[in-house]
């Protein structure tokens, strides 16, 4: 258990910076001198925390056929795989009259074909691996070469082709024969670009893990300060007669988890590098995090953010015993030698840290199962001071 404990994630608050960089050298030489060996600061930016919108992958499909295959083929097993066969003989003017003549042929198998598109967008020419998995009855992939199959917006409210695939099919996991990979296999036909400005305007979308209000708005301060630094050396933000213009913020928090940004007129004709110095601002201080505690739904692992506490209290565990959380007030307290396997600081009446309740569950050794169990009770009867999530 006290592996679990170890790898718990602590977030702590981060410390007040300075944009003098001389002076957080200084702060931090003191710091360390008079604490010993303590981690530096690192440096968070935009981009670490936040992808435009826009940024974003889409799915190509299209369905082919593979040919080539050891007898494990389904052109005998599945109608769709005869009929699509039939369809290619007739394009080439190699008439089938009757799918019941593809019958034997086993070394054919029809396949649906995935290529993704990457999230900044692809140009005409360019690779992209591609995934191919039967659909039908074939047995297995292994050897065989996928034909030349068109792919199309997965959705199909675009009809254009996006993309040709084929080539040899990899099997990058043995176990599973029916799924295989062609590296650089779907080849653009046409370019596909996503748009990040709107309005004059780019929106950050917060990682789901950061979103909350004061992420957003200190996201929009550190925006805010990084671009005015740069706009108020221009002398487009002064008037003929020396009075300088003030502009609105150019970053506004619209919600939780998005920022919207101004682009200025001057950097809209070439907006790359103001995208740029946004995503590369740093934030040098950070909100506190929320408290949660996020369990595993497999594994029973817990992973904790924030200052989570946990309020005095009982917990009764089962083919264990107790496990006395501080001093219970108005609750009778077991004498010395009782069903008690564990407690801390009884004479506390104030909240525990929740660090320290992993501590005993690690002295007595509880599983993983029982460890969940225990925080999920102690959230239940709202002695734990914190959100709980769950993961995968």
């Amino acid at each position: 258990m006290r592996s679990i404990s170890e790898t718990m994630t602590q977030h702590c608050n981060l410390r007040n910076g300075f944009r003098d960089r001389s002076l957080l050298t200084r702060l931090a030489a003191v710091v360390f001198l008079a604490a010993g060996a303590m981690t530096t600061l690192a440096e968070v930016r935009v981009q670490d925390i936040a992808r435009l919108q826009g940024q974003r992958t889409n799915r190509l499909m299209g369905f082919g056929l593979v040919v080539g295959l050891k007898g494990s083929g389904d052109a005998g097993a599945y109608p769709n795989t005869a009929r699509a066969l039939q369809a290619m003989h007739q394009r080439f003017l190699q008439p089938v009259f009757d799918p019941r003549e593809l019958k034997a042929n086993n070394t054919v198998a029809i396949v649906a074909v995935e290529a993704q598109i990457p999230q900044f967008g692809v140009q005409e020419g360019q690779a992209v691996d591609v995934v191919v998995s039967v659909i039908g009855a074939a047995k297995s992939l292994e050897g065989g070469q996928l034909l030349t199959t068109p792919l199309q917006e997965s959705t199909l409210s675009v009809t254009e082709i996006f993309a040709l695939a084929g080539g040899k099919i990899e099997m990058p996991d043995p176990k599973t024969p029916t799924r295989g990979l062609i590296r650089g296999g779907a080849v653009f036909e046409r370019e596909f670009v996503y748009n990040f400005i709107a309005d004059g305007a780019i929106t950050l979308v917060l990682d789901e893990s950061q979103a909350g209000w004061p992420m957003a708005q200190m996201v929009a301060r550190a925006v805010n300060h990084e671009v005015s630094s740069a706009s108020a050396e221009r002398s487009s933000d002064r008037r003929s007669d020396g009075i300088v213009v003030v502009r609105d913020d150019a970053a506004i928090a619209t919600g939780p988890q998005t920022v919207v940004v101004r682009i200025p007129d001057y950097e809209l004709r070439q907006p790359a590098g103001f995208i740029s110095r946004v995503l590369q601002t740093q934030l040098f201080v950070m909100p506190q995090q929320p408290a949660r505690v996020t369990i595993s739904r497999s594994k029973r692992t817990i992973v904790m953010s924030g200052t989570v506490t946990v309020s005095p209290t009982v917990l009764h565990i089962s083919g264990i015993g107790s496990v006395r959380v501080g001093t219970v007030e108005g609750a009778a307290q077991a004498p010395p030698g009782a069903d008690d396997v564990a407690g801390m600081d009884t004479d506390r009446t104030a909240t525990v840290e929740f660090q320290e309740l992993l501590d005993a569950f690690s002295k007595i050794k509880l599983s993983q199962a029982q460890m969940a169990e225990a925080v999920e009770q102690l959230h239940r009867s709202g002695a734990l001071h914190a959100q709980l999530a769950y993961s995968e």
